[in-house]
């Protein structure tokens, strides 16, 4: 491995973890969100159906953009390896739930592929997006 090869393990399991609460989070907004105000009064099994729909429409784009703000959150303060840091953020990620895979059905283990993919990229794009900014090649000037 390079010397100029620098992971910061703490934060990178942290970021992945912390990606993996805010998935939950969000799915359980939209399931609440559904139950109580959008469609309140339905069945049991309504309900329980449309927590399975969410799920597998909704945690795909979750996971990723959870993943892609946590590799910046991980990356920060760094001066090298944001792209390693970054992607091990996402491969992390996927490690948490690949249990997941093994107990879908096989008609939904495609979307757990797309779904690992999805986070692996939102990490690598976390790494790229924080290296531009320490290179000063990206910028947030109009947000401040």
């Amino acid at each position: 491995m390079p010397a100029s090869l620098l992971i910061h393990w703490g934060r990178v399991i942290l970021g992945a973890l912390f990606s993996e609460i805010v998935v939950i989070a969000i799915l359980g907004v939209v399931i609440v969100t559904h139950r109580y105000f959008i469609a309140p009064g339905r069945s049991a099994a309504e309900y329980d159906a449309f927590a399975h729909r969410a799920g597998y429409n909704v945690a795909p784009a979750a996971a990723a953009l959870a993943v892609f703000f946590s590799a910046l959150w991980a990356t920060r303060n760094l001066t090298s390896s944001f792209v390693a840091n970054g992607t091990l953020v996402g491969i992390i990620a996927v490690v948490l739930t690949l249990g997941f895979l093994f107990t879908a059905k096989p008609g939904e283990r495609f979307m757990y592929g797309v779904l690992f993919g999805l986070r692996i990229i939102g990490g690598y794009l976390g790494g790229v997006v924080a290296q531009q900014i320490f290179t000063g090649r990206l910028s947030f000037s109009l947000l401040t």
